[in-house]
């Protein structure tokens, strides 16, 4: 996958220089509320990924381009749902409901460490928004729903929900305010249809006011019941997974080697990720690999430092390789994150990559 793919621009408030690149650009902070581009996020993936090289403004004076991460997100929280299938387990019973205008959509948020989490309830229903903001099971004491702000149509005529027109908005709400005394703020969930099948989603918020992250823009996290919706949990131990790539391939040379940290949730469009924003730019995750060699030669092993973010959940560099000597075999990864990031707990720290022989390239005619 080429470099420029997976470069991020991204617009917020400020001005940043982003290590390992000359061009000054624009990084998200902390707070999600600051950035009103996320819901235009799987639009530019679609672009992206129709045209490697071409670079499109989609919303007035912000450029940007944006990485493809449909593969990487699609398969890289397999493993670790399997190991953390708890979250299918939940009790799903909701309290007490509203009287709805439509057919709701339901999804259970959780947010803990493994004990005693707290359950919050969100459900659209038509175009508003209920949450459950006290996490007491019942909707009805929580005042008015949400209603959508900041409308976007992007083709410039009228609003057409049926898949006519690209459109956005979000639904925005200062906290969630369970009784045990949490707080977990900045709550935006964007919905979006640039003339897809169906609506898209992707919501973001801060857990216990500190630490930012994000679900959605990969399969849905709605249910037409309550007894079968997705589970999407915030905080608890991270998994680490790599990005981009299923396999390591002998020579490869000056490639992109991405990290994320996920918390895995029920099923697909359940994960949630953890910001980039989540550990301060003096935090730099590192790989350390332990490469297969022949046999009788002596161990080969290289480290390599993720200096770069981009793409809101990725840490990475651009200079990663193959080292020589290395043989088809099994690589074993591992994570080593500062003593300083005491925030973030991690389920496991190694990992297994496949290393594969390069496929001959195909000659050119004569």
């Amino acid at each position: 996958m080429e470099d420029e793919i997976g470069e991020v621009r991204l617009a917020a408030r400020g001005n940043r220089e982003v290590r390992g690149s000359s061009v000054p650009r624009r990084r998200f902070h902390a707070s999600p509320r600051l950035v009103t581009m996320d819901r235009t996020l799987r639009e530019v993936y679609t672009l992206a990924a129709n045209n490697y090289h071409e670079r499109k403004t989609i919303m007035p004076g912000l450029r940007f381009a944006i990485a493809i991460t449909l593969g990487c997100a699609m398969s890289f929280a397999q493993k670790a749902r399997a190991s953390t299938n708890a979250v299918n387990h939940f009790d799903r019973t909701i309290g007490k409901e509203p009287a709805y205008q439509s057919t709701p959509k339901y999804s259970l948020l959780t947010f803990g460490d493994g004990g005693g989490e707290v359950k919050v309830w969100m459900v659209e229903d038509g175009r508003r928004l209920f949450v459950d903001k006290n996490a007491n099971g019942d909707l009805t004491d929580d005042g008015p729903p949400i209603e959508p702000s900041k409308y976007r149509n992007l083709d410039g005529n009228h609003y057409d929900f049926t898949g006519g027109s690209r459109w956005d908005f979000e639904y925005a709400l200062d906290a969630i305010t369970p009784t045990n005394g949490t707080r977990h703020t900045d709550f935006i969930l964007r919905r979006w249809n640039y003339h897809d099948k169906t609506d898209n989603y992707g919501l973001s918020l801060s857990v216990n006011g500190k630490m930012p992250m994000y679900a959605g823009w990969f399969g849905t996290f709605w249910s037409a019941k309550p007894e079968t919706a997705p589970v999407i949990h915030f905080g608890g131990p991270f998994t680490p997974k790599l990005l981009r790539r299923k396999e390591f391939p002998i020579g490869e040379s000056k490639e992109r080697l991405s990290l994320c940290f996920i918390n895995p949730g029920s099923s697909r469009g359940a994960d949630s990720l953890l910001s980039i924003d989540a550990l301060p730019p003096a935090v730099v995750p590192a790989l350390n690999i332990e490469w297969p060699t022949p046999a009788g030669h002596a161990p080969l092993r290289t480290s390599h430092k993720l200096t770069e973010r981009c793409c809101y959940w990725e840490f990475y560099t651009t200079e990663f390789e193959v080292p020589r000597g290395a043989v088809a075999g099994k690589a074993k990864v591992s994570v080593d994150l500062p003593a300083s990031a005491t925030t973030i707990k991690l389920t496991t720290t190694e990992m297994v990559m496949p290393v594969v022989a390069q496929a001959p390239e195909a000659s050119s005619a004569r």
